[in-house]
């Protein structure tokens, strides 16, 4: 029973993490947005991970600048990873895994929704 305990908290941590992960990354955009005096607004779609289905807040690009949208783009991995060192800090050492899996396999799930579409 102790071991179904151990496992279940660490599963649990893992989703905690994963959805903290993505609300960074979509909080990087929104703060880069808000930084050009642009306000994005998501919605839930599903993306495919070959045939997993994967949840998804999808946004629409302002009309901006070609840089100020790469900006934007980029804002999302970045705020991703810039809270890497705060996390390894607090000892949530999955986190930075989650974040590396993350870009790893966001190319393979993003489709035409993808943030390096502006690149």
């Amino acid at each position: 029973m102790n071991d179904i305990c151990i496992a279940a908290f660490w599963a649990l941590s893992a989703l905690i993490t994963l959805l903290f992960a993505a609300f960074m990354h979509e909080l990087g955009h929104g703060l880069a947005a808000a930084a050009f005096g642009e306000l994005i607004t998501f919605r839930f779609d599903w993306g495919r991970l070959w045939k997993i289905p994967v949840p998804r807040l999808l946004w629409k690009m302002p009309i901006l600048p070609p840089e100020q949208q790469r900006c934007i783009a980029a804002a999302g991995f970045g705020l991703e990873f810039l809270i890497v060192p705060i996390m390894l800090y607090l000892g949530i050492y999955i986190y930075i895994f989650i974040a590396f899996a993350h870009l790893l396999l966001y190319p393979f799930y993003a489709g035409d929704a993808s943030d390096f579409r502006f690149f």
